[in-house]
């Protein structure tokens, strides 16, 4: 090493005297240095120097000094996160799992009407969701499981581009279900009754045919005993209760529950594990919304901790709605305005006020419209409507859109586009602009149902017991009074003893 590097390399004397390499002053925080360190200095270290920002990989195009990074990024285009909240749906009866496949594969979806309550417009949309996960082949949704989700994976499903299917409509998929309805109708005809009866005759000709012990738990070693094998039989089969879908969801032609299932992410959700009683299966929905880190605490509460957890409370229905009662109410409400969902967006909304119009002074309608206002006032709405106003503001036209990602551009975020290179390889090729669709948390109020109360007294579905006999009083109309004379005659023949006795002692 020369003793031009030995020196340099560990030189941090800012008066440092020596001759092969003078000291200089950097340009941008002026700091005296040796010249051979200053391009280092300029690159890694030097605070008032200009930069990319940290996520300059991720598409930001901001350049600004190092020690405002700290400040930039909160704020940054580029710092942005995924949503991982989840919520569960559970099947109306087992019958349904099938029908839902049907229904995805014939692409059959069940319409999202405004005039609905807010638990029956996610409840379409989430069972619509389902449905077209049911379009994918069944390798596909094998594929996808985990663990965690053992009997269908997460929804939605993720787009594999190298998909092997063969048939288009995935006519020749085949699952649990469909398996036992194939098994049946083979069982219903004569091949499978010969069969049956050739292994009935297999077992009886056996030594331990009849042990009624190796049919109550063979498992168990014991020594074979001969007894009355059909009654055993019997009592191996269990009473089936046949499932019958409510009229509330059979009218809605719903064949998940309108009732949010909310199961922690680590629990196991499987048909025959989290509902082995019930014999249900449970489908997890992910949210997987893209939003800027700093709206993230915003959109939990707005989409999720403040809204779909506590839809129970916002929507109070009729103890009777699983008869058909429509009736529904709310404990949990917006102080002003009301909730809107959007399917488009899969996102709730606040509505504080209605659609307002342009008015001119004469009172007559303006000619004004969104679509032909200065750039300055879009600039001043931005400052006080939330991200998914200008998203819904974006969808509405092309020259809206444009002039949203134009003067609202603070207010957006850069997303990765990514495209298959080849199978099991992605590769990064552009960079995206979008606004995300979310809001702050509306100020709810809490209320007390007194509406229900009234309703449930006149409701048409619900079903009193009337008793036809004269009822008997299990006790006579005097116990009371019987009870009460016995206490008070034997409380004062007490205090009568006591008196006596306090004389005697005197």
């Amino acid at each position: 090493m020369s003793t031009h590097e030995s020196h340099c390399s560990y030189c941090t004397n800012i008066n440092c005297s020596f001759k092969d390499c003078l000291l200089v002053k950097c340009s941008h925080c002026h700091i005296p240095l040796h010249p051979c360190k200053l391009e280092e200095h300029i690159e890694e270290v030097c605070r008032r120097a200009p930069t990319k920002c940290t996520n300059h990989l991720n598409g930001c195009p901001i350049i600004l000094i190092r020690e405002k990074i700290a400040g930039h990024l909160p704020n940054c285009v580029a710092s942005i996160v995924v949503c991982s909240r989840d919520r569960c749906r559970k099947l109306n009866t087992k019958a349904c799992k099938l029908q839902l496949k049907h229904l995805g594969r014939k692409n059959e979806f069940l319409p999202v009407d405004e005039e609905d309550d807010l638990d029956i417009q996610l409840a379409c949309y989430d069972q619509n969701l389902i449905a077209e996960s049911y379009h994918f082949s069944r390798s596909n949704r094998v594929q996808q499981r985990d663990p965690i989700h053992p009997a269908h994976p997460l929804i939605p499903l993720r787009n594999m581009p190298y998909d092997m299917t063969t048939s288009p409509y995935n006519l020749d998929d085949s699952s649990e279900d469909e398996q036992r309805e194939k098994v049946e109708l083979v069982f219903s005809t004569i091949h499978s009754n010969i069969n049956f009866q050739r292994e009935k005759l297999k077992k009886s000709r056996m030594v331990f045919a009849n042990c009624y012990m190796c049919q109550i738990d063979p498992s168990v070693q014991h020594l074979h005993t001969l007894g009355n094998g059909a009654d055993i039989e019997k009592l191996k089969k269990r009473r089936m209760t046949p499932q019958v879908m409510d009229q509330f969801h059979e009218k809605l032609n719903l064949k998940v529950s309108i009732v949010i299932e909310n199961a922690p992410e680590s629990t196991l959700k499987s048909e025959n594990i989290r509902e082995i009683k019930k014999g249900g299966t449970f489908y997890t929905l992910k949210c997987l919304k893209t939003v800027r880190r700093s709206e993230y605490g915003d959109h939990c509460l707005s989409q999720h901790t403040q809204s779909i957890d506590q839809m129970n409370e916002m929507i109070l229905r009729c103890p009777n709605w699983t008869r058909g009662c429509q009736f529904s109410t709310h404990r949990v409400r917006p102080k002003t305005g009301k909730l809107k969902y959007h399917p488009r967006t899969a996102t709730l909304s606040h509505q504080p006020v209605p659609d307002a119009q342009f008015v001119q002074d004469d009172g007559s309608p303006s000619d004004r419209t969104l679509e032909n206002l200065p750039l300055w006032c879009y600039e001043l709405l931005a400052m006080y409507l939330p991200s998914s106003s200008l998203y819904n503001l974006s969808l509405s036209s092309r020259k809206l859109r444009e002039v949203v990602f134009i003067g609202c551009n603070k207010r957006c975020y850069i997303e990765s586009v990514w495209h298959p290179l080849k199978k099991g390889s992605w590769i990064q090729k552009d960079f995206a602009w979008k606004i995300s669709s979310t809001e702050p948390p509306p100020a709810l109020e809490w209320a007390v149902p007194v509406d229900l109360s009234h309703h449930i007294s006149q409701c048409s579905h619900f079903d009193g017991v009337v008793y036809e006999e004269k009822l008997i009083p299990v006790f006579p109309r005097n116990l009371e009074n019987d009870i009460w004379n016995g206490f008070s005659n034997e409380l004062s023949e007490k205090s009568i003893r006591a008196e006596i006795q306090d004389i005697l002692d005197e």
